[in-house]
């Protein structure tokens, strides 16, 4: 049986490979396992603070800009199947998360761009203040 094709993952958070922190150490280092790190890149959308991890959000304009950091999964169907628990989505009920699982384009450093998955929020950010830079520091 041949290996799944490899795929992308857009990350901006707690999952990021710098990102330091208690909250996800445990996900970012099973991820770091199983995934490549193709660097810095950006992607269209909005990120706001739920104090101890950002959320991102589609873009209201299109000079709305998160950075963040593209990984190359070697086995997509294997991480996702661990993955989109811990982001609190449900196979097949779209919405019912707090977060969808969708494909974007994004820019890496170099320029290139490519197509990643990445986990967008779809849940109230009413007393969520924006991270007006883009880029999540925690």
């Amino acid at each position: 049986m041949s290996k799944p094709a490899p795929a992308y993952l857009f990350v901006y958070g707690t999952l990021l490979t710098r990102a330091r922190g208690e909250l996800g150490a445990d996900m970012r280092a099973r991820l770091r396992q199983e995934s490549f790190s193709l660097g810095e890149a950006t992607i269209s959308g909005r990120l706001f603070s739920l104090g101890t991890f950002p959320v991102m959000l589609a873009p209201a304009t299109s000079s709305d800009t998160v950075h963040g950091e593209v990984l190359r999964l070697e086995d997509p169907e294997r991480v996702f199947v661990w993955l989109d628990p811990y982001e609190g989505i449900t196979p097949g009920h779209r919405r019912e998360g707090e977060y969808e699982r969708v494909r974007r384009s994004v820019r890496l450093a170099s320029g290139e761009e490519l197509i990643a998955w990445v986990y967008l929020y779809v849940a109230d950010t009413t007393n969520a203040p924006p991270i007006p830079s883009g880029r999540w520091e925690g």
